[in-house]
């Protein structure tokens, strides 16, 4: 079984951990991304583009961050890439502007920038799995009020923002204990922890490994920008480490292999709309 059945311990490599510097007012990473001839940018979805809500329905673009997103994308030597734990049709589906790249699923679902759609991971035992899971799963936590189980094909999710304090661990054992289950039979799956929500999915898919695959075709002289908020971002700042900037989210440091803070999506979009006006300005120089 190895190390199958261990949860994920977060981040991966506690040997880049930092405290992250503010961004705002850095003169070197602002030369950085002034004057970098490409730019590949990408971003997380909940709690970096929007903030938490409730629910994953709630959670809507404002027009203002669409309106930016649009520009953006019509730089042509900027990449915008979409990133998210979220199920690749339900990402497109928020954000749907021309000329986007979206990973969906924690990097397990992939739609470049000309429509084109495939999975970055083997997926017939693996949705099999996660099926099978969720009708273990469901009829636990069916009626328990506030809990919403996700079946996202290749991950399944267990959200409990809405549920009481009290319930919040017995659901979280819950549902290790059944996943631990298939663990035991030798599965290659992990278990992995947000923001009120508890997930699990094939070792090995994450949102590093998705950067590593889109980085490949980059051009030379491209410089990674990636911003997110939650641990499952961390793959993409350990991944980054070194090689762009990495940005988190965060209302306070914390510890992080990310380089840089942003306080909130209100702070993100305001990044966004100085980037804008940043690579406008250089390129009319």
């Amino acid at each position: 079984m190895g190390d199958h059945g261990l949860l994920t311990q977060w981040p991966l490599n506690r040997d880049v951990l930092r405290i992250p510097q503010a961004l705002w007012h850095n003169t070197q990473t602002e030369s950085l991304y002034r004057t970098a001839p490409r730019i590949f940018l990408a971003l997380d979805y909940d709690g970096t583009l929007v903030p938490i809500a409730p629910s994953p329905s709630e959670a809507r673009p404002s027009p203002e961050l669409l309106a930016i997103l649009a520009q953006l994308s019509k730089d042509p030597m900027l990449t915008v890439t979409i990133v998210s734990g979220r199920q690749l049709s339900d990402l497109c589906a928020l954000i749907s502007i021309p000329g986007l790249t979206y990973i969906g699923t924690h990097g397990a679902e992939l739609c470049t920038a000309n429509g084109d759609t495939r999975q970055l991971v083997p997926t017939g035992v693996l949705t099999m799995t996660v099926a099978r899971l969720q009708r273990e799963l469901l009829p636990i936590f069916a009626h328990v009020p506030g809990l919403l189980l996700e079946n996202k094909r290749f991950a399944l999710a267990l959200h409990y923002r809405l549920a009481q304090p009290e319930v919040e661990e017995w659901a979280i054992g819950q549902f290790v204990a059944v996943v631990q289950d298939h663990l035991r039979k030798g599965l290659a799956l992990e278990i992995i922890y947000g923001k009120k929500v508890i997930e699990v999915r094939q070792i090995g898919v994450n949102k590093g490994h998705a950067l590593r695959t889109l980085l490949a075709t980059a051009l030379p002289m491209t410089l990674p920008i990636y911003i997110g908020d939650d641990q499952t971002d961390e793959d993409a700042f350990q991944f980054l480490d070194g090689r762009g900037l990495t940005i988190l989210v965060a209302d306070h440091p914390r510890p992080t292999a990310a380089h840089y803070l942003l306080s909130n999506p209100r702070e993100v979009l305001r990044f966004l709309g100085s980037l804008r006006a940043l690579r406008d300005s250089s390129q009319s120089v």
